[in-house]
């Protein structure tokens, strides 16, 4: 008995390529370890309608663009919003994610629209997002 270990090591994941229907395929892994980048931010604008007497409701929100500096680029967009609360304003995500990413196992096999948009929830909470859009929407706006 030897008292060496085998100490093979897992072979590298695969180089993603932009597939024949649109998507980048990479595991949670690799796209957690990919830096995404703010691209833009833009506000809605509200829908015009008649207010009701005196003070009105309204809502800011907008959308948001990331974007990796690899080749294939991943993409990676939601919607937001403002919500004012006692403790001050702060941003939520309203939307599920829209992007190029389509996730997959370590069997390289897809995990599918819904699972892949849960799992894209987790990166987009790994990011510094809300602050980023606070800035872009300052500088562009105010």
């Amino acid at each position: 008995m030897s008292d060496q270990t085998d100490t093979k090591a897992c072979p590298p994941a695969p180089r993603p390529v932009l597939s024949e229907d649109g998507y980048v395929r990479l595991t949670l892994q690799s796209l957690l370890a990919t830096p995404l980048v703010h691209l833009w931010s833009g506000l809605d604008e509200e829908a015009p309608g008649p207010l009701p007497e005196g003070a009105g409701v309204t809502t800011i929100s907008g959308y948001t663009e990331w974007i990796s500096t690899t080749e294939p680029a991943l993409t990676l967009g939601w919607d937001w919003r403002l919500e004012v609360a006692s403790a001050g304003p702060f941003y939520v995500r309203s939307s599920t994610p829209r992007s190029n990413i389509m996730l997959v196992d370590e069997r390289r096999r897809d995990l599918g629209p819904r699972q892949t948009a849960a799992l894209l929830g987790v990166a987009i909470n790994s990011l510094t997002w809300k602050q980023a859009i606070h800035n872009h929407i300052n500088t562009r706006f105010v």
